[in-house]
């Protein structure tokens, strides 16, 4: 996974689409917030769900955006801007319990699975489904040590780059947390 995460200007030959002030605030959130689903887009911004999914169709049909369907949502996208595995991972991270998990592995690499979860009050069936989930994205593996699951992040350094660059789009006192700590292990 090769992730370069950037801030996106809109390309000149779509300047003319994007003038009315309540689209360009649409494209400008997806922007900021790439993964981010419908229900989020109106909640966040404030604006009713028919003037959203208007400007959101729209903005498909004039290829400004793409969507891609991930864990039962339509998520939203700046066209050309991120590689399919980006956008998994941005995905996977938009989800809370996910995230959670995956900054765990991150600050604990080859925690066992019965450590990672003990560290969330969630059924095992639960837990069972998010690490599949994860797993099954190619965001995290696991080594089979004996009996143990040992797990690992992938692509640390990339995932822990999509934390920091998309952090306040995630909203979350875990993700400023990791952040602290990344920066206190890697400098």
């Amino acid at each position: 996974m090769s992730t370069t995460f950037h801030t996106v200007r809109f390309p000149m030959k779509h300047k003319g689409v994007l003038e009315l002030d309540t689209r360009k605030t649409i494209y400008d959130y997806i922007a900021s917030h790439p993964g981010c689903h419908f229900r989020a887009l109106y909640r966040g911004l404030k604006l009713p769900t028919g003037v959203v999914d208007y400007h959101l169709k729209y903005m498909e049909d004039k290829e400004l955006i793409v969507s891609k369907k991930s864990a039962g949502y339509k998520r939203y996208y700046i066209r050309d801007t991120l590689k399919t595995q980006d956008k998994v991972l941005l995905g996977i991270l938009r989800q809370k319990t996910p995230r959670d998990i995956i900054i765990y592995i991150l600050l604990n690499k080859g925690a066992s699975h019965g450590e990672i979860k003990m560290e969330f009050k969630i059924s095992a069936s639960t837990f069972s489904y998010h690490i599949n989930k994860i797993v099954s994205s190619g965001c995290i593996y696991f080594e089979k040590i004996g009996r143990k699951k040992r797990y690992y992040v992938k692509n640390p350094d990339e995932v822990a780059l999509a934390l920091v660059t998309y952090r306040k789009g995630f909203a979350d006192a875990v993700v400023d947390s990791f952040e602290e700590a990344w920066m206190d292990i890697h400098i």
